[in-house]
């Protein structure tokens, strides 16, 4: 009988070192997921590096169009926008501004659209560009500086984490 008792140990070890084994099981996946590690943030000037970009100027192009197609609308517009605002607009007039207002509308979204197909491109090469500047100097994140600022989500941010200029280098290469 003692002989048994050697090779089978007593239920009150048993569980306590099952749940110990269980426990571990369970905890150390978790400890090591939660190892901590040092997260560099970064910054940029999302306008300045648009702006950079090698064919910015297409989306220069595309603005300098559309204000030459929307000017003379929005100028036939706002003499009859100020009289219907005030109530002074005959019915003719109200007819006229709602057509001219419509028209307005969608030559905006035409050129909104031009210009959105222009930009896509240019943003994505921007992202690329700042992925690959980031990892090279060890930032996990990176955000816009305007973004940061007017949120209130950043209040202070040291020179260094400005990664505006070393992205611009990349941009041009």
């Amino acid at each position: 009988m003692t002989g048994r008792l050697l090779t089978r140990p007593p239920v009150r070890l048993v569980r306590p070192l099952a749940l110990l084994l269980a426990l571990g099981a369970l905890l150390t996946p978790m400890l090591a997921q939660n190892k901590t590690v040092a997260s560099r943030v970064g910054f940029v000037d999302a306008d300045a590096l648009v702006q950079a970009h090698p064919d910015y100027k297409k989306i220069q192009e595309v603005q300098s169009q559309a204000r030459k197609e929307l000017a003379p609308l929005e100028e036939k517009l706002k003499p009859l926008d100020e009289k219907v605002r005030a109530g002074q607009a005959t019915a003719k007039e109200r007819q006229d501004y709602e057509a001219l207002a419509k028209t307005y509308q969608a030559t905006l979204k035409k050129w909104q659209d031009r210009q959105n197909q222009v930009l896509k491109p240019i943003l994505e090469d921007v992202d690329k560009a700042i992925a690959k500047v980031a990892k090279a100097q060890g930032f996990s994140v990176v955000m816009s500086r305007q973004v940061a600022a007017q949120s209130g989500l950043v209040v202070y941010a040291d020179e260094d984490t400005d990664l505006t200029q070393a992205v611009i280098q990349e941009l041009k290469r």
